[in-house]
């Protein structure tokens, strides 16, 4: 027996009608992904700003621009929640996060073996304990 809000029924007649099951279209993720860098590239620049400014207190920082791009990707998903949206939404925040130290890295020589260095040694633990703080937050706001 399955338990259900009206009361117990058998497996079959619990399953749900595919019918109810809702389905993501390929048109509303390209619009959730769109629109989760958008909001990772505007948080970077802020988030930037606010490496700078308040040092070890970004983490706080980091949380809130991970839930923000998830709360865009939940917005432009129609407010479709699921673990392949919160995945999304975690590459989203933390490209977010990196869109800092990729612009410092390629500032001055285009794509070279420097700037991968910079992108990955600069900021030391402290990047990714705030790519790991702004992963979490979008992925408590889409699971």
């Amino acid at each position: 027996m399955v338990y259900t809000a009206v009361g117990a029924k058998c497996p079959s007649c619990a399953r749900l009608p595919k019918s109810a099951l809702v389905t993501l279209k390929p048109g509303r993720m390209a619009l959730a992904i769109a629109t989760g860098l958008g909001a990772a590239a505007v948080g970077g620049y802020l988030f930037g700003l606010a490496v700078n400014m308040i040092g070890f207190l970004s983490i706080i920082f980091a949380y809130l621009l991970g839930y923000a791009v998830g709360e865009a990707v939940s917005w432009g998903s129609g407010r479709y929640h699921s673990r392949g949206m919160a995945i999304w939404a975690s590459i989203c925040a933390a490209l977010g996060v990196l869109l800092p130290f990729m612009f410092l890295g390629l500032w001055g020589g285009g794509f070279t073996y420097a700037a991968i260095n910079y992108i990955l040694v600069s900021g030391g633990i402290w990047k990714y304990i705030w790519i790991a703080a702004a992963a979490y937050g979008a992925w408590r706001r889409n699971a």
